[in-house]
């Protein structure tokens, strides 16, 4: 349990005074009133030709025939063809500025000693109002939301600090401080405000106060597949789902088991630290989570994530994690026959029974953490005590400059290990997020030694190999399908594959005299392909290097890529994907002639193909 100190209670007061700071009333003195000396409507500029001195509305430009304002609240609102009603809203704090800036006014009487006239507001002057406004924007210039705007949650700016938008305040940590603001403008980005959510909590969390180790503990009471890894990338996730919009890459993290596995208390525990940080849907639509987030970038919790008789809904879910685990856009058309795009910067926290259906850059982007049957039923479900999740998130604040260097440590471990490319992100980011969190010495105290890199990339590697093994090379899962699917026109009994018929040539260096060529050949040329044979100084003598020629085009092979995403011939540069070892091509291809076409062929080493199986086995 994290103690209560007088840190914390210190805390405490410090809530209180920032509660207080944001109940003080917004000033709106009457539209007779003179502001900073200047009577309504007489500022310089008045009525249009620029802004009235401190207006609480911020234009910030234009798109098209949409105009963008932070209103008074400091919340975005945009418009196309602004109305007099419009100005309610955008002035719904400060109502009387606007008689103030725009009055309309009523003669009531002359003096007669010094001919002053004097004028009662009866109005506002909404056509010059929105001219005001509607010049200012335009003043500005393009506006694009998706790239200018920022909602709730966790960003860098510029400089690389961590900003944390609670919706009503902004965050920062300086010099080990905890330092707010109101939401507004920084180094040109708009943070506008929103409903609040989750803040830091106010004092600085040491590692013997975090509860980082509590919640650790607490994941290790479920049954896992990887019982020394997965609790750690449980974790990790954690971190990234508070640091959403800040990390480059987002890792997703997929929760899988049958029913009994404890998959709902789960997100439960991981609801009960986040709090309303966290949107969690059951059964979601692709539409439903986009718009429900919205410009916020904030984590989402699917249940029900899971392949079914019908997976077009989970393949679009799938779509845009693709896309929010590096902050790409989606683009999708208007009903005004635009283009609306929307940026994604969200972590998904998703837990089902069956894997959906999903291609290997997807499955590079999630962590897939399988539990088994809980082996003690009963009791309560595990926890957080309130006010761990604020902890949790102001230690992340505080330890955010150790982030990038930590994170290039586990890259360089991960692949030395022999994990490449995205998996060094993916399973890098999660396990810095979770030394962020943990500290080394508690790594090292749950058998996850730093200091010994070599050994933890291996068990790392180890540990993960089966779920890495579905994240496939395109270009092999082609030759795979090309080599595993049967020869269709070859008629009668069991129909052979071109796999089967070459695996015999794929012993290294044998000789041209130990086959029987021609029924070989015969085979498949049914399917498209030929082989050829190669000698040169090289080999033994009497040896040869046997190469499949597969072509760029033909009705047989394109049978066999029927219905696969390497259909209508882009089997051919799905091929030319692969090492140049291994595949052949330009220069080093060959015109082969396949019944009785002539066509520049791509040639596939078949003993090194063979080599690489046998290594990854």
């Amino acid at each position: 349990m994290a103690r209560k100190t007088t840190r914390s209670i210190r805390a405490s007061f410090a809530d209180a005074r920032q509660a207080i700071a944001a109940q003080q009333e917004i000033a709106d003195p009457a539209p007779r009133d003179a502001r900073d000396g200047i009577e309504a409507g007489m500022w310089e500029g008045a009525p249009f030709d620029r802004l009235p001195p401190n207006c609480p509305v911020v234009p910030l430009g234009v798109q098209n025939k949409l105009t963008f304002f932070i209103d008074a609240l400091g919340q975005f609102l945009s418009f196309d063809g602004m109305k007099p009603a419009d100005l309610i809203r955008l002035f719904r704090t400060t109502p009387n500025f606007t008689y103030w800036a725009w009055p309309r006014k009523k003669l009531i009487n002359v003096d007669a000693e010094t001919g002053k006239q004097n004028f009662m507001i009866n109005g506002v002057e909404e056509k010059k109002a929105i001219m005001c406004l509607e010049k200012a924007a335009a003043a500005r210039g393009p506006f694009d939301p998706s790239n200018k705007l920022r909602g709730r949650g966790a960003w860098r700016d510029s400089f690389g600090r961590l900003i944390w938008h609670s919706g009503d305040q902004l965050w920062m940590v300086e010099n080990g401080k905890l330092i707010s603001s109101a939401p507004g403008e920084v180094d040109g980005i708009f943070y506008f405000r929103a409903a609040s959510i989750m803040t830091p909590w106010p004092e600085p969390v040491p590692a013997e106060e975090s509860p980082a180790r509590q919640i650790f503990d607490m994941l290790r009471t479920w049954h896992w597949q990887r019982p020394k890894l997965d609790p750690v990338l449980v974790l990790g996730s954690l971190g990234v789902m508070f640091m959403s919009g800040a990390l480059k890459e987002r890792p997703h993290a997929g929760i899988m088991g049958d029913w009994g596995t404890g998959k709902t208390a789960l997100t439960n525990l991981i609801q009960s630290v986040i709090g309303d940080v966290l949107v969690r849907a059951e059964n979601p639509t692709e539409a439903g989570v986009r718009q429900r987030m919205g410009l916020d970038a904030l984590p989402v919790a699917i249940d029900e994530f899971e392949a079914g008789e019908d997976n077009s809904r989970v393949s679009k879910l799938v779509e845009l994690s693709r896309i929010a685990y590096s902050g790409g856009s989606l683009l999708r058309g208007g009903s005004d026959h635009k283009g609306v795009e929307f940026t994604s910067r969200n972590a998904f926290f998703c837990s089902g029974i069956n894997l959906p259906p999903m291609k290997p850059q997807d499955l590079s982007r999630f962590a897939i953490l399988n539990t088994r049957r809980l082996q003690v039923k009963g009791g309560a479900e595990p926890k957080a005590e309130k006010d761990w999740g604020r902890m949790i998130l102001r230690s992340l604040m505080d330890a955010w400059p150790e982030f990038s260097p930590l994170l290039a440590d586990w890259r360089t471990l991960l692949a030395g290990a022999g994990l490449t490319g995205r998996g060094t992100d993916t399973y890098g980011t999660l396990f810095a997020m979770a030394q962020l969190m943990l500290g080394a010495e508690n790594m090292e105290d749950i058998g996850l030694d730093t200091t010994e890199p070599k050994k933890l990339g291996e068990l790392i590697a180890e540990a993960t190999a089966e779920e890495r093994a579905l994240q496939g090379e395109n270009w092999r899962e082609c030759l795979e399908h090309l080599m595993g699917a049967p020869i269709e026109a070859i008629k009668g009994g069991n129909r052979p594959t071109i796999g089967g018929i070459t695996e015999e040539l794929e012993t290294p260096y044998a000789h041209a005299a130990d086959f029987d060529l021609s029924s070989r050949q015969e085979k498949l040329a049914m399917a498209g392909v030929k082989v050829v044979q190669e000698a040169d100084d090289t080999l033994p003598a009497g040896k040869v290097r046997w190469l499949l020629a597969v072509p760029p085009k033909g009705p047989l092979l394109a049978k066999m890529f029927q219905g696969t995403k390497w259909q209508q011939q882009v089997w051919f540069s799905a091929l030319k994907q692969g090492p140049p070892d291994i595949v052949r091509s330009g220069p080093r291809g060959k015109v082969v002639k396949i019944n009785r076409s002539a066509e520049r062929c791509l040639l596939i080493d078949l003993t090194a193909y063979d080599k690489l199986m046998e290594g990854d086995a």
